[in-house]
């Protein structure tokens, strides 16, 4: 009898775990529009018993390595009342590393290529790259799996866009829809033919988007069904071309086996539930600092560690901010109170990055910015005097300095050399000698090049 107990006790115990499990991984697929059938997908059964039997403790270093960002990435999905499934894009795309990056030229957590980050509002130049800022990168981030999903429809559409591109997804689905539309109806219609060959141009020109996205929209209304995640993900024999890529179908099946298992009875009590739920609060806080704040200059009188304040600034390129504009640094919140009582702009030395050009030398550029050569040499830790064009030097600068440069101006309707001469505080001498002018005759639309001066404050 005793016996019969325990085992049903037992039984009742694994009964009510795996119920719970089930639940759990179903409200997943609920947050991101995907059907419970999904719980069935064989592929990504294996790859989430692979995480559960062989990379527990390696997603456990992920989870640790990423724990400064995580608390970030979460406030801004709850800010923006998205799925906090969403967290595990970022973990698919760079295992929370600011410093990932890829052959494609993505980086930062959520991998942006240039062209991408910058319409999205990223900032990208010579001093700051925005894409590792782990909250303007999570914002932006945010805010195009948002676009994503208003395309799309779904989310786990919207993911999926993310990887290979919405343009990919939208042939996905319009390729899908038709071929279920074609199981019950004919296919050797006019119509039909002519979609199958729009969907071909596009295949072959990728520029002939709006031709695929109007077939897309007429297919929508030829099979109004919805499809499912496994009808995308379907694997097709003998067809080169998949609905979508091998990579993409990888991607997805990532996520969601990810979320099964940090959802999972087994893997909390393996983490002790120590990792997602540590606190809501993030540990770092943004900060206003002036233009070329030095970074061991705050890490010096925080008491921080030079290489973990770099660590968490690294949309920073250089250990410095942008020399010609405030700007803003994270540190820890805990240091907050000490910042605020002792920091003072006046210990703060400003440098520029300064790009070689034709003729430079290390005693020019020291000409140029009023200091001695050495110190530049010492500064970028050069072994000899040689230069090479389009090198970048670090240049330490004093206050309020007036450096020469050039400009190209374009000549505008009433415009005459004294007056540009006057607008750029240089002398109608130098403009027309610089320009080989023999006299003060200049048209409109005429490109002149003005000497004048950048004051670094």
């Amino acid at each position: 009898m005793k016996k019969l107990l325990i085992s049903f006790f037992l039984f009742s115990y694994i009964f009510a775990s795996a119920t719970d499990s089930v639940s759990k991984n179903i409200s997943v697929l609920n947050s991101l529009e995907i059907s419970p059938t999904f719980l069935e997908d064989k592929p990504t059964q294996k790859v989430y018993q692979s995480y559960l039997k062989r990379k527990k403790r390696y997603l456990l270093n992920i989870l640790e390595n990423g724990y400064t960002y995580i608390p970030l990435i979460r406030k801004e999905i709850k800010k923006a009342g998205i799925p906090s499934t969403l967290v595990f894009v970022a973990m698919a795309e760079s295992y929370f590393s600011t410093k990932a990056r890829s052959d494609k030229k993505a980086s930062g957590l959520w991998q942006f290529i240039p062209s991408t980050a910058k319409h999205l509002g990223l900032k990208i130049n010579t001093y700051v790259d925005e894409r590792k800022d782990p909250v303007k990168s999570t914002i932006a981030a945010i805010k195009y799996l948002t676009f994503l999903k208003k395309q799309t429809g779904k989310w786990y559409l919207a993911i999926m866009a993310y990887n290979c591109g919405e343009a990919r997804v939208i042939e996905a689905i319009t390729r899908a829809k038709l071929d279920k539309y074609c199981q019950n109806h004919k296919c050797n219609t006019k119509e039909i033919k002519k979609y199958r060959h729009m969907i071909k141009e596009y295949q072959r020109d990728s520029k002939k988007f709006y031709k695929l996205y109007r077939v897309y929209k007429k297919v929508n209304k030829l099979y109004t069904k919805n499809l499912s995640l496994e009808d995308l993900l379907r694997f097709q024999p003998r067809l080169q071309r998949q609905y979508l890529p091998k990579e993409t179908r990888a991607y997805i099946r990532k996520i969601v086996a990810m979320s099964f298992l940090l959802n999972s009875n087994q893997f909390i009590q393996y983490q002790n539930h120590y990792l997602l739920n540590r606190g809501n609060l993030a540990n770092l806080v943004k900060v206003d600092v002036p233009a070329g704040t030095s970074l061991s200059y705050i890490a010096k009188f925080l008491g921080v560690d030079y290489k973990d304040l770099r660590n968490h600034n690294r949309h920073l390129l250089y250990g410095f901010t942008p020399p010609n504009e405030d700007s803003y640094i994270y540190i820890p919140y805990n240091k907050l109170a000490l910042f605020r009582f002792k920091f003072q702009n006046k210990k703060i030395a400003k440098k520029i990055i300064y790009r070689v050009k034709k003729g430079d030398s290390l005693l020019s550029i020291a000409r140029k910015f009023s200091i001695k050569y050495k110190i530049i040499k010492d500064f970028n830790h050069l072994h000899s005097n040689l230069l090479r064009i389009n090198q970048k030097l670090v240049i330490p600068i004093k206050p309020n300095i007036k450096v020469p440069t050039k400009v190209t101006y374009k000549v505008q309707h009433g415009d005459n050399l004294a007056y540009i001469a006057k607008k750029f505080h240089t002398s109608v001498k130098k403009i027309k000698k610089i320009n080989h002018l023999k006299n003060d005759i200049i048209y409109k639309n005429q490109k002149l090049i003005v000497p004048t001066y950048i004051t670094y404050n």
